[in-house]
């Protein structure tokens, strides 16, 4: 079987980057994915939910797959949503073209596949379904259907070998830490995609963070992550943390987000297609920067604000 050194610690979800006519902006995205591959973190996750990818057709998907596969990264891994089609079969060979493009995971999000019942066997038959060589990856993706894999699943798919990354959105200790038990020995590695669940999760054995603060603050959630640190580095980060999300996502995710982003140096506009996202074109952005400016969420960091 494949190895995959992915390592623990905070993984970003790349957003999807449009232009004023609300067009992919490949050139952006790219900015993203070198902004944080110079930060050495583990990983990235790409066409996840907080990427828009449910808002993108299927042209759009394959392009931006495309492009990030061929994009540098250094040490840090890629991992990218591609289980599209109605059939598993169509899902296979979906997973398997984005494979082959560059990625170092595809991710079979469990919401895309054909049938609610039974994801552990849909897992096990898509694999069965594709080269050995194919590294896999799963995310409990909470649109349009939340669905998530028991822990007996869990341990039934971890077996096989097959699976290095699960993003785990359950939201629920118990199930989290029984996940893990399950997985144990296994190549499969799995991440907390809740924040407030973080601190328990990293405790419980979790290998890390994939979620949305990642995208903007993957220092501080690096620092939540690694349980080497002095305790009261680590809740200092997560206080930190908690409070500038609640602030990002009342003025609008993920154009927020990429505003911050901006803030921080990159080429990158607001622009966004998901409907929460609208708040923020409605309000200028004075409540966010007076936040940032005020609490200073990013000690040590330093931001770019144009004039």
């Amino acid at each position: 079987m494949p190895e995959l050194c992915l390592r623990d610690g905070a993984m970003p979800i790349l957003l999807t980057a449009f232009d004023e006519d609300d067009r992919l902006d490949l050139a952006a995205i790219g900015a993203m994915l070198g902004f944080y591959a110079a930060l050495d973190l583990p990983g990235v996750l790409a066409l996840g939910q907080a990427s828009e990818m449910l808002l993108l057709d299927d042209e759009e998907r394959r392009q931006v797959a495309q492009f990030v596969a061929q994009q540098p990264r250094g040490t840090m891994r890629l991992a990218t949503v591609g289980n599209f089609g109605a059939t598993l079969d169509q899902q296979a060979r979906s997973l398997q073209r984005i494979f082959e493009q560059g990625t170092d995971v595809v991710v079979v999000a469990l919401s895309l596949l054909p049938s609610a019942d039974n994801l552990g066997a849909q897992l096990q038959e898509i694999a069965r379904l594709l080269p050995a060589h194919v590294r896999l990856g799963i995310y409990e993706l909470p649109e349009p259907e939340h669905r998530l894999l028991t822990p007996a699943e869990v341990g039934e798919v971890a077996a096989s070998g097959r699976f290095f990354f699960m993003k785990e959105t359950s939201r629920q200790l118990e199930s989290f830490r029984a996940k893990i038990a399950a997985s144990a020995g296994s190549p499969l590695k799995i991440y907390q995609a809740n924040l407030r669940m973080l601190p328990a999760s990293m405790e419980a054995g979790g290998c890390g963070f994939c979620g949305w603060m990642p995208i903007v603050a993957p220092e501080l959630c690096a620092q939540v992550c690694d349980l080497s640190l002095p305790a009261e580095v680590r809740v200092a980060a997560q206080e930190a943390l908690l409070s500038f999300y609640d602030v990002m996502v009342a003025q609008g995710f993920p154009a927020s987000a990429k505003h911050i982003l901006s803030l921080r140096g990159l080429s990158l506009n607001p622009y966004s297609r998901a409907p929460a996202a609208q708040i923020f074109f409605q309000r200028d952005t004075s409540e966010l920067d007076d936040y940032i400016a005020r609490e200073n969420p990013f000690a040590g960091i330093s931001f770019v604000r144009e004039s």
